[in-house]
């Protein structure tokens, strides 16, 4: 089998991706410089790499045995991470730092001949490098009698944090031995040692000549080296990451909050004892939570079927497969649970990935740990415990604990001398006496086997599994095997052996996964969103952000949900995952430039544009893609040159990228960013965010801000508005970043005014943001004399105020914007301020000069010409002109041109294909068609009206669409109607809107007039007319009296006087608007009660008076009731 020291020349060398190839076939350091050309070729090798291979081969001697001569420097330790590669190029990394320092060596040093004194440092340095290097530490600097050791650089492996731990007490474990080697008190020898884990900078070559080594900037070197020095002789100290990253893995007493010099607050710290003894990495990873077990039934359901078969004698294995972190380990937990109150026997082999090359190392801890032996039983009593087992598991035979005991290293007893056999035999016997062990378990009551992370596994106990697969048929047992898929198991073709893949949770289960995590508790959607898409449906990916969010700050937590105190900036990777992700990473040595590359475009990226990027022949680019593929890293569509990467998880696309240090981090993006500009013209045109981006991660705020405006203009058009708004956002944020001037403030000026729209249409009109927006639009235009963006400022103020309830206040800016687009004598401005003004005057129940103004802006206003009015303000200024002209002209009594107006309004809504005016178009002929009484038609108009706004999240249209839905279903005699009014008048409210309200009141009243709730109904009415008075919004003030009246006469005799009263003053009111209809509705109602108070004279009178005033021809509801009363009144 292929050694450690070849493995880490491929990994040196950038090319572990073929480690499995010359492990497969048998590829060992001597065998080495005998591989050519086509060995390579044989072995999978790409072109460019055998090249590169060769070469290396070249520098090898045959005949070299560098092990003869000692101990190795760890930069070429046979175990040891391999030396970073000859390049000046520093990295962000999450570094373990180990910083080791001999106590008293100056004393000793004293003490001793100064060639005695170098040679207990020189075996004391080289005794720790071996311990290093066995768990792929690097030595980046030795200190006098100490070192500065990095885990995490240059190579990243899983579990560096807890690498780095083993390693620290493996040098305390070394410096007792090399006191009980030299007793003498002059030579005992003592260690300190700190450990400590976070984010630096590593890597960069510093200094000058043979001073020259690699940089490493981040408090996390120095945070260990206060640790080591707090630390008392032969003790580990350890940081709170440390410990957080290192799980359940380690014995630990902690040593509270200490002061650190350099340190502003105390900092936690705890010393590790030794490692802890545990049956799983799964136990050892976790706290005690666990989160409840997601998905996967039909997975359960299938080992629970073969447990079954196991279980009535025909034993079974399964080959549980799945990438790091899935949930392997999760389900064989879930399975022991749901075998609690069955009686059957577990054992478990944890292969370990520090003991790969270590024979039978896993059936080694269990024999331990199933006898009881501890580091302090002699050998006398730990043979005493192993004769213990073998009489328990029913084997009680000699030559058994004699291999056992050879097995394990036991010496010193005469009762079992090793067995003189060959070292074959020996090995044979073993596995055998091991099978039959197990055999005899499974005899006594049903045998769960369980051997967790297969990949790691040694030769030996690969020859273990197979013989034990051989023959369980005949054995009461389930062996259940994880792994991952990079393994390829033997035993894949035997009947008795079932391969399990588990997939990723689909999204449904992700999200149940985060609600168990959460507690049930709700969280914000973009938090959730960004938690399932990064996690790809790993269950630990989902688990580590989740919990990373949890506690990060950003939220805040009621009974209900979390809500985020701020903006999200991105989920950052886990500390937790980030040597597994970058792991995978580093495993693609010196190509890993071109990854990054790729990962900064995006987790898709072309052939084209990477090509266009990296500084790299076809040649050298296709082997990388070739490689990246081939490594599981990224999926391949198409064919090159028209091929797309697609990185297979977000998180190593993150991992790749997170190690580019902020410099060359920007001068890529601002490679890509012009590559991007300058051959993919028509993929920025479809995509310019995709161009903002990178100019903004390049730090190029100016070409950011364009290209941020141009993707918030495209969304703008589109309808797509929480986007726009979002591009907008991102496009006023850099501004800040351009030199203050005209021009930036030209630029922040038409942002604000493009803005609007979109502003207006998902906040609604009466959000504080727009009065925000406009007002600071207000006061750029007057600074720079902009009187065309000065106008549309106004327009944006005064559609603020109008909506929001200030019927005054918008009338005066409609009349200022009037007379400066007269002024500025441009007609797309004046049909705007027409209508503005038109619309104002409405409110406030100027009628006759509603209609003069809006019949203005429709004689202006041409829709060959005009059809882009609707995008700079929300809704076409032609179409509204035509509904307000609409609603005016039933109020005046010329009831025969309302129809045509508002059948025209909507047909060019539809034409225009702009949602928000159609949404407009819709509602506001709802409440013409409410006024009418037609339900059926208000409830067409706003049955469509909410499938729109609800599609775009206009929240207004929304609310004012549900208002009028709820009168016309009330209408219509349907229970429903009246909570939907009430429902969308609280939506109304929450929108800030005030705008209709009294109209909306209105409604309200009337329905309760219909079902004889009097006291609601007055209330209603009282609620309006407060409005009304505070706002000045006048126009439907007449009809508020009359309703008044109709209650009260409902209400009780006494009140006939007072309701009287209402009703002449609502017939006042009218004739002062000269509102023909609503005095229509007030003289016969004043006419019916007249009538029952005998003044039958006075009611006819005025009833015909005002009968009078319309034209013979017209007829609507109105008209028909008051005539019949008329009639009435005559007979």
């Amino acid at each position: 089998m292929m050694n450690d020291r070849v493995s880490a020349w491929l990994e040196h060398l950038g090319l572990g991706t073929y480690r499995e190839a010359f492990e497969k076939n048998a590829i060992t350091w001597d065998v080495l410089p005998e591989l050519n050309q086509g060995d390579l070729e044989a072995l999978g090798v790409l072109l460019g790499h055998r090249k590169q291979l060769l070469r290396a081969i070249a520098q090898l001697s045959p005949h070299a045995d560098v092990l003869s001569a000692g101990p190795l420097p760890s930069a070429v330790s046979p175990d040891a991470s391999p030396a970073p590669p000859e390049r000046d190029q520093a990295e962000r990394r999450q570094l373990t730092v180990l910083f080791c320092d001999l106590v008293g060596s100056t004393a000793l040093s004293r003490r001793v001949d100064p060639e005695d004194f170098q040679d207990v440092i020189r075996r004391f340095l080289d005794a720790c490098s071996q311990a290093i290097g066995r768990f792929n530490g690097y030595i980046a600097k030795y200190m006098g009698d100490g070192m500065l050791v990095y885990f995490g650089y240059p190579h990243a492996h899983e579990h560096d944090t807890e690498r780095a731990v083993y390693s620290g007490l493996a040098i305390l474990d070394t410096v007792k031995a090399m006191n009980q080697d030299n007793p003498h008190p002059e030579f005992r020898l003592a260690a300190r040692i700190g450990i400590a884990t976070g984010q630096v900078v590593v890597g960069e070559l510093m200094g000058q000549d043979t001073a020259k080594e690699r940089s490493v900037f981040g408090e996390t070197p120095n945070l260990a080296a206060r640790l080591q020095a707090l630390a008392q002789p032969n003790q580990l100290v350890i940081d709170p990451v440390t410990k957080r990253l290192i799980g359940n893995a380690f014995e630990f007493v902690a040593l509270g909050a200490v002061s650190l010099k350099g340190f502003d607050t105390p900092v936690h710290a705890w010393r590790v004892f030794s490692s802890k003894s545990s049956a799983s990495r799964f136990e050892s990873d976790r706290s005690l939570q666990l989160t409840n077990f997601v998905g996967r039934e039909e997975e359960l359901s299938l080992l629970l079927g073969r447990w079954r078969e196991a279980v009535g004698g025909e034993g079974q294995a399964v080959l549980l497969c799945g990438e790091a972190g899935i949930g392997k380990s999760r389900m064989i937990r879930c399975l022991c649970d749901r075998l609690d109150d069955e009686q059957y026997r577990r054992v478990q082999f944890q292969c370990s990935p520090y003991h790969t090359n270590t024979a039978l190392y896993p059936a080694i801890s269990l024999l331990r740990e199933a006898a009881g032996l501890t580091g302090q039983d002699s050998a006398e009593a730990q043979l005493n415990k192993l004769e213990a087992l073998s009489i328990d598991s029913g084997i009680d035979r000699h030559d058994t604990v004699a291999l056992f005991a050879d097995l394990l290293s036991i010496r010193g007893d005469q009762r079992y001398p090793p067995l003189a056999v060959s070292s074959e035999k020996r090995k044979d016997m073993t596995l055998e006496a091991l099978v039959h062990h197990l055999q005899r378990l499974a005899d006594r009551s049903p045998l769960l086997f369980i051997v967790e992370d297969v990949h790691w596994l040694d030769p030996t106990t690969l020859d273990l599994m197979t013989r034990i697969i051989d023959r369980i048929r005949q054995m009461r047992m389930l062996l259940l095997i994880t792994c991952r898929p990079d393994f390829k198991p033997v035993w894949s073709d035997y009947s008795h052996v079932t391969s399990l893949t588990l997939s990723r949770l689909p999204r449904r289960q992700s999200a149940e996964l985060v609600a168990a995590m959460t507690g049930g508790k709700t969280l914000p959607p973009e938090v959730q969103q960004a938690i399932l898409a990064k996690a790809d449906g790993v269950p630990l990916y989902i688990e580590a952000l989740t919990e990373n969010v949890l506690g990060s700050g950003l939220l805040t937590e009621d009974h209900q949900a979390l809500t985020l105190k701020g903006p999200l900036k991105g989920l950052p990777i886990p500390d937790s995952l980030q040597a597994l992700l970058m792991e995978r990473v580093d495993r693609l040595g010196p190509t890993k430039a071109i990854v990054q590359a790729g990962a900064a475009i995006g987790r898709d990226f072309t052939y084209e544009l990477v090509r266009a990027t990296v500084d790299a022949t076809d040649s050298q680019l296709r082997q990388a893609l070739d490689l990246f593929v081939a490594s599981g890293l990224m999926f391949q569509e198409g064919e090159i040159p028209n091929a797309t990467y697609h990185f297979k998880h977000a998180l190593v696309q993150e991992a790749a990228y997170s190690t580019l240090p902020k410099k060359p981090r920007r001068l890529l993006h601002a490679r890509i960013a012009k590559a991007l500009e300058s051959r993919f013209a028509e993929r920025v045109k479809l995509e310019p965010e995709l161009l903002a981006y990178h100019y903004e991660e390049a730090g190029l705020a100016g070409s950011a801000v364009e290209y941020w405006f141009r993707a918030a203009r495209r969304d703008a058009e589109r309808s797509a508005n929480s986007e726009a708004l979002n591009h907008f956002h991102r496009a006023l944020e850099l501004l800040t970043d351009l030199p203050q001037g005209p021009e930036r403030d030209a630029l922040e000026l038409e942002l604000l005014i493009a803005r609007g729209a979109p502003l207006l249409t998902v906040k609604g009109y009466a959000s504080h943001e727009i009065e925000k927006n406009f007002l600071r639009a207000k006061e750029l235009s007057q600074k720079h004399s902009d009187s065309e963006h000065h106008c549309l400022a106004i327009w944006g103020l005064w559609v603020f105020h109008l909506v929001g309830g200030h019927a005054d206040t918008a009338r005066g800016l409609a009349e200022n914007l009037l007379a400066l687009a007269g002024r500025a004598r441009n007609p797309d401005l004046l049909i705007r301020a027409h209508e503005s003004v038109g619309s104002s005057y409405f409110f406030l129940g100027r009628f006759d000069e509603a209609k003069a103004h809006q019949l203005a802006a429709k004689a202006l206003f041409d829709p060959n010409q005009n059809r882009s009015h609707a995008l700079p303000y929300t809704q076409d200024p032609g179409i509204t002109a035509r509904i307000i002209l609409a609603w005016v002209f039933w109020i005046l009594g010329e009831v025969d041109q309302v129809e045509p107006l508002a059948l025209e309004a909507l047909a060019m809504a539809r034409e225009l294909e702009h949602p928000f005016t159609l949404v407009f178009a819709l509602t506001s002929l709802s409440w013409i068609y409410s006024t009418t009484r037609d339900a059926q038609r208000t409830l067409q108009l706003t049955d469509e009206a909410v499938a729109v706004s609800t599609k775009h999240s206009f929240e207004l249209g929304l609310s004012w669409a549900t208002v009028l839905q709820g009168w016309a279903l009330a209408e219509q005699g349907r229970e429903e109607g009246l909570r939907k009014l009430t429902q969308g008048l609280s939506a109304v409210a929450a929108t800030g809107a005030s705008l209709n309200n009294t109209f909306i009141l209105a409604l309200l009243a009337e329905i309760y007039l219909r079902h004889n709730r009097i006291d609601e109904g007055l209330g209603a009415i009282e609620d309006a007319q407060k409005l009304a008075t505070t706002w000045g919004e006048l126009f439907w003030q007449a009809e508020l009296f009359r309703l008044k009246g109709e209650l009260l006469l409902r209400q009780s005799d006494q009140s006939v006087h007072t309701a009287e009263q209402c009703l002449c003053e609502a017939l006042k009111v009218a004739q002062h608007q000269n509102a023909r209809m609503l005095e229509l509705r007030a003289a016969t109602s004043l006419a019916r009660l007249w009538k029952k108070l005998n003044n039958v004279d006075e009611a006819r009178r005025i009833l015909h008076s005002v009968c009078a005033k319309f034209h013979e021809g017209v007829d609507n509801l109105d008209l028909s009731e008051a005539k019949t009363v008329l009639e009435e009144l005559r007979a």
